[in-house]
């Protein structure tokens, strides 16, 4: 079938627009059609190019108009984009939606397909009901911001928190292409690069569950979803908890796909085995903007890939398994089994009861891989590696050997009674498929900080040495522990970097006692299940492009030799591809670093760099690099940020800032010494040193002074009140 490729502009009703590329299929003078829509600010015009020609491009093919639009703020649509998910974005999103109902081509059916960022906000569009959205198929996504979006991850403030807020810092000071807004271009990048936001701004001054986070929340009223939701994920997503919760949760016709995938499409899934996800999502489209009957209803609502034990490693080409299927979720078919803690060993029956601390070095989770694998530019090492030097700085208990394989499905969770001697601390909890030879196998992973044991919205602390009953609930996996294998229940108190530490190195004391693991096992036999009957993959790439540059990862753990600080360092150049249809010269580079001093929380720091280009021959050549670091001590958090534009060769744009946060909750706690930071400062000193910035600027002439924004003011005014 061919296909007509056109780039337009959507007008929104405050004036300004949105860049849209619309795939046309062939049709007749009258035939309407629906429209397959994909509502992402991640840049049409070249970085998702490739992906949406082999994605959304393809529905063209099968009798759908497939809309691939920039939010407001990126690629070539007008605007900044000041965070995510906000009121304007959603609102926006309603107006496309309604516009592309009232086109000639459109028979007034729309429905939406989107991962990530784009599977968010589908979601928070099918709960406002615009009246011609039909259905939205939502990726890799999730339905609690707090929970599990890129800042507080199960709850816990993430160091790895740092890449998201830096890479969205970086993605905001890319330009818009002259070649289809024209002279604007420079004003508008430059608009951007002066003005957009550091997202961790926002993340730091919301630390807990309130309005902020709840704004872009839809699981707090999963009935005012009223269409039919295709909810799809991966075991190795970070967000592997969406699909069996929207199966659970919602009252409108819905299906689940969990494969073994990272964040990626199921067809571009890595891990393999890739299925025919756009045949499958084509019936889905069929069913509900076409009226067809494709059978696809009559069929379990939730397939599932039910992983088969791997020896560890930091990739895979493929994870061995098998496809099955649940009539609904929960599945009548799965029931929970209690595995009891004792002296180091976990078991079906009672155990002795017995006292075991821990006290973690902060460099355990340095195996625990990406927090969001993702392989965006090509094979990385990016998930977990083998756990024995994880285990070894957690408090463990196995089970015996097995004598018949446990098939996981669901979210374990653990029930463990303890008592802390620091008013803060959290818990890693992970479970492990145990080899004969010792490797460790992560199978999935739980976090708490123990300050939110009881709500995400009014933390607690701990009082010291009392005594508390929490619950830890664990990722969502499917997972087959293999006869001959042990089972391993981890516990630590640090998971660096998944996990910011808290201020102190605190000592947990578990009562294994009435403390328990409660365990999701699935029944293969019980009841006729109807599984998927997927097709092959279908992957074509019509994007002419050329490779100027090639993909290469470095990834290294060492130990500096002076301060003793353990570092995680990555590099990657993401490569450098030249679009031939636009003929668009795109590069990026980006480089991580998280280091930490085993004896000491308050060592941890986060910096991320990322550095991208852009150009069209010799006329247009621009390039930014932005800079983002997070440190803390007791009291507080603090945030240095930089970015640098350049044209041609000429720097056209520069700016730095330093922020600083009340570390919530933490600091009104009683100090249990001092800071060893090496970044860290006294608020004395801060005050000083920015109040005399500010009367050295405003001493000097006008021409002559840097730029000096309200933030800044405001945070020597505030480092003074509280030094005083």
């Amino acid at each position: 079938m061919n296909l007509h490729v056109t780039d337009t502009w959507i007008p929104m009703q405050d004036g300004a627009r949105l860049g849209a590329r619309i795939w046309m299929p062939d049709r007749g003078k009258s035939q309407m059609l629906p429209a397959v829509l994909e509502y992402i600010p991640y840049r049409k015009d070249d970085f998702t190019a490739i992906r949406d020609s082999t994605t959304i491009a393809w529905f063209a093919k099968q009798g759908y108009v497939s809309v691939r639009v920039d939010m407001r703020g990126s690629g070539s649509s007008d605007g900044v984009m000041y965070d995510e998910y906000s009121d304007i974005e959603i609102k926006d999103g309603i107006e496309v939606v309604n516009w592309l109902a009232k086109q000639p081509w459109c028979d007034g059916n729309v429905g939406m397909i989107g991962i990530s960022w784009g599977g968010v906000t589908g979601l928070q569009l099918a709960s406002r009901n615009p009246e011609p959205l039909k259905t939205v198929i939502a990726v890799g996504t999730t339905e609690f911001r707090y929970y599990d979006d890129g800042g507080y991850y199960l709850g816990c403030m993430i160091g790895q928190t740092i890449g998201w807020g830096a890479i969205m810092f970086g993605y905001n000071t890319r330009p818009p292409d002259p070649a289809l807004i024209g002279d604007r271009w420079r004003d508008l990048w430059l608009e951007r690069v002066r003005t957009a936001p550091h997202y961790l701004t926002y993340w730091l001054e919301h630390q807990r569950e309130d309005s902020y986070w709840l704004r872009g929340t839809v699981g707090t009223d999963y009935s005012a979803i009223k269409i039919p939701i295709y909810a799809v994920s991966g075991h190795a997503d970070c967000w592997p908890n969406t699909v069996s919760r929207l199966l659970e949760n919602l009252q409108c016709s819905k299906r689940g796909l969990q494969g073994q995938w990272c964040h990626r499409y199921p067809h571009l899934g890595i891990p393999g085995p890739q299925v025919g996800f756009l045949q499958d999502a084509k019936r889905w489209f069929d069913e509900w903007l076409k009226g067809e009957d494709t059978g696809i209803m009559r069929e379990d609502a939730y397939q599932v890939y039910m992983q088969d034990s791997v020896r560890p490693k930091k990739y895979y080409d493929v994870r061995p398994g098998r496809w099955v299927s649940e009539p609904a979720w929960p599945s009548p078919f799965v029931k929970s089994e209690r595995f009891h803690l004792g002296n180091e060993s976990l078991m079906t029956s009672s155990a002795e009861a017995v006292e075991l601390s821990i006290t973690s070095l902060q460099t355990v989770g340095l195996e625990s891989g990406e927090y969001m694998p993702w392989f965006a530019f090509g094979v990385a090492d990016e998930l977990p590696g083998d756990q024995q030097v994880e285990d070894q700085g957690s408090l463990c208990f196995d089970t015996d050997i097995l004598e018949e394989p446990l098939e996981i499905l669901g979210n374990p969770e653990l029930k463990v009674k303890l008592t802390c001697d620091k008013p803060a601390a959290l818990l890693a909890v992970r479970l492990c498929d145990v080899w004969p030879n010792g490797e460790s196998t992560l199978i999935t992973r739980g976090l708490l900080n123990l300050c939110y044991r009881e709500s995400k919205s009014k933390p607690q602390e701990l009082a010291v040495d009392q005594s508390y009953t929490v619950t830890i609930s664990l990722n969502h996996t499917g997972y087959v522990v293999p006869a001959g294998h042990n089972l391993r229940l981890a516990v630590s108190t640090s998971y660096w970097p998944m996990a910011w530490p808290a201020p102190w190195a605190a000592k947990v004391v578990i009562a294994t006692e009435n403390s328990h693991l409660s365990l999701p096992l699935r029944q293969e036999s019980g009841g006729v299940r109807n599984l998927t009957d997927f097709a092959d993959p279908v992957v074509r790439d019509d994007l002419p492009t050329s490779q100027l540059r090639e993909f290469k990862q470095e990834r290294v753990v060492d130990v500096d030799p002076e301060t003793q600080m353990h570092q995680l360092k990555i590099f990657t150049d993401n490569g450098k591809v030249r679009f031939e249809d636009n003929e668009v010269e795109m590069a990026s580079r980006c480089w991580q670093t998280y280091a930490i001093d085993a004896d000491d929380p308050l060592s941890a720091n986060a910096k991320y760099e990322w550095e991208w280009e852009f150009g069209r021959g010799e006329s247009w050549q621009v390039r930014t690099l932005t800079s983002t670091k997070l440190y803390s001590d007791t009291e507080s958090f603090y945030l240095e940020s930089e970015v640098t534009a350049w044209e041609q060769e000429n720097q056209v744009y520069h700016r730095s800032e330093l922020q600083r946060f009340d570390r919530d909750h933490y600091w009104r706690s009683v100090t249990f010494g001092v800071s060893r930071h090496p970044h860290s400062v006294s608020r004395q000193r801060v005050s000083a040193l920015w109040i005399g910035i500010a009367v050295l600027e405003f001493s000097r002439p006008r021409a002559m002074r840097l730029t000096l924004n309200w933030n800044v003011i405001r945070f020597a005014i505030l480092n003074l009140l509280c030094a005083v």
